[in-house]
């Protein structure tokens, strides 16, 4: 994957242009963006001139919250230095000077129920407005992609996995360590000297986000976060920008078309090629195991197929291969344990069914395996091999 290098903004010279200023004709970033525009003299034709800059009645496009937070309190430092109608024409940051004058500016302010999201602290701070009501502001989803990118470039690998939406998963089946190698072993990653947030989004349901991060002005990476028992969550990794984040399932799709029509020399060029973007991706783990599988490499096949289920402890099929894997290499309590987390997952599913019930005949641990058997032929009674080991079992229980 070849990176271009990308262009910085020409005011600052430190971080990305990712906007056009119609004012200076010429990309920069969105901070030197708030402080141009806050002064009202953009253009309307460009899409993030203020609409309305009236204290706490901010109205203009910012591509995530921390730009708009920023937005406000270059807002709220013009506000106070400017005369204002609602105080006869007075200039706040004098008014201060007076206990009555800051009374006048505290009721003012106290009148309005505000987003917590408001820096209002800003205005108590500069104000001096000890009597101002603040409520503390709520830990966002670009808050925590912000301390995740934050351990990564220290690489406090501990802390990392704690964001992860599958880390008690992980702890409870002591593989940590194993994330840990993968995450710290990306090329990317391991370069990460400087980051800038540069936009974020939120679905609709308000139970997902994508943030999206400049890597040393070389590299895009994008955060996927999860909203889980009202924590946000890390889920994924994406070295690429958010709009790639839908471009995974078909993705996904060529490579499972590739392996169908066994091209596996195509399919390991694609898998090479996504792997190095989506890299905590379950599924394409799973398909590196196939691939492996389909090519007779037994050892690499049970390295993907363990990464798939370490990246997502719900993908059946990815924890089937890698317990069949083990049943067949003779770890049955390996294998044991992994279908029967399958069937707490999937109670009919059939291969885990018949497989388990086959263990449990050879531990002569009869009436189970014909529970087993006998709900996986109720329910797939074209299942051949589940049909001979009941047979098995019924000649062994006579």
């Amino acid at each position: 994957m070849k990176i271009f290098k990308k262009k910085k903004c020409k005011i600052c010279k430190t971080k990305i242009g990712t906007r056009f200023c119609m004012r200076k004709g010429y990309n920069i970033c969105w901070e030197d963006c708030n402080i141009l525009r806050v002064d009202e003299k953009c253009p309307h034709e460009c899409e993030y001139h203020l609409q309305s800059s009236e204290i706490m009645q901010l109205k203009a496009k910012s591509d995530s919250q921390m730009e708009y937070i920023d937005l406000l309190k270059k807002q709220m430092a013009f506000w106070i230095n400017k005369p204002q109608k609602i105080f006869n024409d007075q200039i706040p940051i004098t008014m201060t000077e007076s206990s009555e004058g800051k009374k006048k500016i505290e009721e003012f302010l106290n009148q309005y129920k505000i987003n917590p999201i408001v820096p209002l602290y800003y205005l108590k701070e500069r104000l001096s407005l000890d009597d101002l009501k603040v409520y503390s502001t709520p830990e966002t989803y670009e808050d925590i992609a912000l301390e995740f990118m934050q351990h990564l470039y220290t690489n406090e690998w501990g802390k990392v996995t704690s964001f992860m939406s599958n880390n008690e998963y992980w702890k409870s089946h002591d593989l940590k360590d194993n994330f840990i190698t993968r995450i710290a072993a990306n090329k990317v990653i391991k370069k990460i000297n400087s980051f800038d947030l540069i936009s974020s989004a939120l679905t609709k349901e308000r139970d997902q986000a994508l943030v999206y991060f400049d890597i040393n002005c070389k590299y895009d990476l994008t955060i996927d976060l999860q909203l889980i028992n009202n924590s946000w969550k890390v889920k994924s990794i994406i070295i690429g920008k958010p709009e790639l984040y839908n471009s995974e399932s078909e993705a996904i799709q060529q490579v499972a078309i590739l392996l169908s029509k066994n091209e596996t020399t195509k399919a390991n060029e694609l898998l090479t090629k996504y792997s190095n973007i989506y890299i905590s991706s379950s599924d394409f783990e799973y398909y590196w195991g196939l691939y492996y599988t389909f090519i007779k490499n037994q050892k690499k096949a049970e390295h993907h197929f363990l990464q798939a289920m370490i990246l997502d402890p719900a993908f059946v099929e990815a924890k089937y291969n890698y317990a069949f894997i083990q049943h067949s290499n003779k770890e049955l309590e390996t294998a044991k344990k992994l279908y029967n987390e399958i069937l707490e997952e999937a109670p009919n599913e059939p291969k885990t069914l018949n497989n388990l019930a086959s263990i449990l005949i050879d531990e002569k641990n009869y009436e189970k395996a014909e529970k087993l058997l006998k709900n996986c032929i109720k329910n797939n009674p074209e299942f051949e091999i589940a049909k001979q080991n009941l047979e098995r079992l019924e000649k062994l229980m006579k």
